[in-house]
C-alpha cells in the first residue's frame, strides 16, 4: 500500500497561527511607513514559562528577514532551533519585522497591490522607510529607547544602508547581529547572477519573464534556471522548483528534512520586480548604491546622473558578523573584499566565520541555534549581569 505522508499543519498556517501552535503568545501591530505602506509586525512578548512579573521590562530584540522572505523565517524550525522562540524563552521581548511587498506587507493607505504603482520600490525604500517605521512601533509600544537587531541577508543590507546615513536612527540600535551580511554582491552565484548577466540589459525580456509589478517569475524562467542550477549542483527535486533555493544556494547537510514542506509553503513570500532589478544592478556594478533609474531619470531622483552610493564606513553601531564560505548570496569574496574593508573595524565587535553554512542555514540550519543564537543570548545575558533584563 502507498504510504501517506502526514501533511504538516504549519504548511497552511499564518505566522501568528504558527506561534500559537507552539504555545507562545502573539500580538500583531501595524507599522505605517512615511510613504503609506502598512506592514504587519509579529510580537512574542514572553516564552513558554509565562509572562512573569508584568511590570518587568524585557529587552527588545527585533528580527528582520531577507530577500523573498517574511517573519516566519524565525519560527519555521522546531522551537528549540527557532531564533524567535529561543529568544522569547530566554526572556526577550521578540519582534519580527516584515518588509513591503511580502505576505504581511501587501497593504497601503492609498495604493492597490494589484496595480503596478504599489510595486515601485526596491530595498532602498525598505532601508529608508520600512525599518524606521517598524522599529519606532516596537520602541513606542515597549516604552524603550533602543533595541537589539538581528538581520539576515537583505535584512543586513537594509540596516547597513540605513545606519550609514541616519545618525539619529542609529541611536535606536544597541547592537546589530548580521547573519549572512550583504554589502556588494559582485561574486554572487545562482538565480540573481543569471538574472544580472542575461536579463538586466534586455528590459522587454525582463517584463516578459518577471512581470512589471510583483516579482512573479514565469514557469518558463523557473524551469530554465532550475535546469541550469540543478543540473550543475546536487539539489533535491523539491528545492529546484522553489525560487528561494535558486536564489540562496543548494540545500545543506544542516537541513531538518522533515521541515522542508513548511519552509517551502512560506517562501518565497514576495517582493517587487524593481527590488530584484536593484540586486541585479549591484551584481553588475559591484557597488552598494541607490536604485539606478538610468541616465535619463537619475537626475530627477538624485540630482545627478549616477545613483549615490552608501558609505558603510560611517556606521558607528556595534556589529557582530556571521558568514560562511558556502554562501551563494553573501559571498565570501564580497565579504572579505568589500564589507570588512568598508566597515569601521572599531565597531566590528565579532567577525564569526562559520564553515559549511549556506545562505539559508543562518535561519534554518540545525546548527544555527548552537553556533549563533545561543552564544548571542549568553553574551547579552552576561552583559546584563546574569539575567535578561532592561539595562
Amino acid at each position: 500500500a502507498a504510504s501517506v505522508v502526514a501533511h504538516d499543519p504549519e504548511v497552511d498556517m499564518s505566522a501568528p497561527e504558527m506561534i500559537r501552535y507552539w504555545g507562545y503568545p502573539v500580538e500583531e501591530f501595524d507599522a505605517t511607513t512615511a510613504d503609506g505602506y502598512v506592514l504587519t509586525l509579529h510580537r512574542i512578548r514572553y516564552g513558554l514559562a509565562g509572562p512573569g512579573n508584568d511590570d518587568e521590562c524585557k529587552p527588545v530584540i527585533f528580527m528582520q528577514h531577507g530577500l523573498e522572505c517574511d517573519s516566519t523565517n524565525w519560527i519555521t524550525n522546531l522551537p528549540e532551533n527557532s531564533a524567535a522562540f529561543m529568544f522569547a524563552d530566554a526572556g526577550f521581548d521578540v519582534w519580527l519585522g516584515n518588509m513591503r511587498g511580502n505576505t504581511y506587507g501587501k497593504a497601503h493607505t492609498s495604493l492597490n497591490p494589484k496595480k503596478k504603482q504599489f510595486w515601485e520600490f526596491s530595498w532602498d525604500e525598505m532601508a529608508q522607510n520600512d525599518l524606521p517605521a517598524m522599529i519606532d512601533v516596537a520602541l513606542k509600544t515597549t516604552g524603550q529607547q533602543s533595541l537589539y537587531y538581528m538581520g539576515h541577508s537583505q535584512g543586513t543590507l537594509t540596516m547597513f544602508s540605513k545606519l550609514s546615513m541616519d545618525k539619529e536612527f542609529a541611536q535606536k540600535i544597541r547592537k546589530f547581529f548580521a547573519l549572512a551580511p550583504v554589502g556588494t554582491v559582485k561574486h554572487i552565484k545562482g538565480l540573481l547572477a543569471v538574472v544580472a548577466e542575461f536579463f538586466l540589459p534586455e528590459f522587454n525580456l525582463w517584463i516578459d519573464f518577471f512581470g512589471e509589478g510583483e516579482f512573479l517569475p514565469s514557469s518558463a524562467f523557473t524551469d530554465l534556471i532550475a535546469k541550469w542550477v540543478c543540473g550543475t549542483t546536487h539539489i533535491g527535486e523539491s528545492f529546484c522548483d522553489d525560487v528561494m533555493f535558486l536564489i540562496a544556494g543548494p540545500e545543506s547537510d544542516q537541513f531538518n528534512k522533515t521541515r522542508t514542506e513548511v519552509y517551502l509553503s512560506h517562501t518565497p513570500a514576495g517582493t517587487s520586480t524593481q527590488n530584484v532589478q536593484h540586486w541585479a544592478q549591484m551584481v553588475k556594478s559591484g557597488t552598494v548604491a541607490r536604485f539606478d533609474y538610468g541616465k535619463k531619470y537619475n537626475p530627477k531622483h538624485y540630482g545627478q546622473s549616477k545613483p549615490p552610493t552608501y558609505d558603510f564606513s560611517k556606521i558607528t553601531t556595534d556589529m557582530y558578523l556571521y558568514w560562511s564560505d558556502d554562501d551563494w548570496l553573501a559571498d565570501p569574496e564580497d565579504i572579505k573584499g568589500y564589507l570588512l574593508n568598508s566597515l569601521n573595524p572599531n565597531h566590528i565587535k565579532q567577525n564569526n566565520h562559520l564553515p559549511g553554512y549556506n545562505h539559508l542555514d543562518f535561519i534554518w540550519g540545525m546548527n544555527a541555534a548552537r553556533d549563533i543564537y545561543q552564544p548571542v543570548i549568553d553574551m547579552l545575558k552576561e552583559e546584563m549581569g546574569g539575567t535578561v533584563r532592561c539595562t
